[in-house]
């Protein structure tokens, strides 16, 4: 193609970027991996955000112009994991633990086939990962519900590995 002598669309004729936002990930096929051996099956999982915190410099002279300083980290950052105690409950994140193996989040479109990676279109993984606290539903003699434990973890590194839509 000669230059200038057809427009190119950007969406569908770049190769390096692949979002065009066609399959767009559902939000209820998760599972909970930890220490490489355990997949936990989850209620939910809240709250998990990576950000940076910023002071604000106004310039010397210039009342125009404001510097940005990343700030040393204050707190952790955590996530807030649900799940449902049963009868052949085990627990493989008590209280102040610290997994060895990065603790990792697998979000697929489909909920068949766990056991193989390959299927799984988002992982995020969670390293540095220490257990801060252990939360246990009400328990109501008046009303029926599921006991749910909320263990909050904080972890040091979080990324988040992205597949390509054809490899899933």
């Amino acid at each position: 193609m000669a230059f200038g002598t057809t427009s190119r669309n950007v969406t569908t004729d770049n190769v390096l970027a692949l979002n065009k936002g066609l399959a767009p990930l559902v939000g209820y096929n998760f599972m909970l991996r930890v220490e490489g051996l355990y997949d936990l099956p989850c209620k939910s999982v809240k709250a998990f955000v990576r950000e940076n915190e910023y002071e604000l410099i106004q310039e010397g002279g210039l009342n125009d112009y404001v510097h940005m300083r990343r700030k040393p980290i204050s707190k952790p950052f955590t996530l807030d994991v649900e799940r449902y105690v049963g009868i052949d409950y085990f627990d493989p994140l008590p209280n102040g633990s610290e997994p060895v193996l990065p603790i990792l989040l697998a979000v697929s479109r489909s909920a068949d086939n766990w056991s193989n990676p390959d299927g799984w279109v988002r992982t995020y993984t969670f390293t540095g990962c220490t257990v801060m606290k252990k939360m246990y539903g009400d328990l109501n003699a008046e009303q029926s519900g599921l006991l749910v434990e909320t263990t909050t973890i904080a972890y040091r590194e979080m990324v988040c590995l992205d597949l390509p839509l054809g490899s899933a």
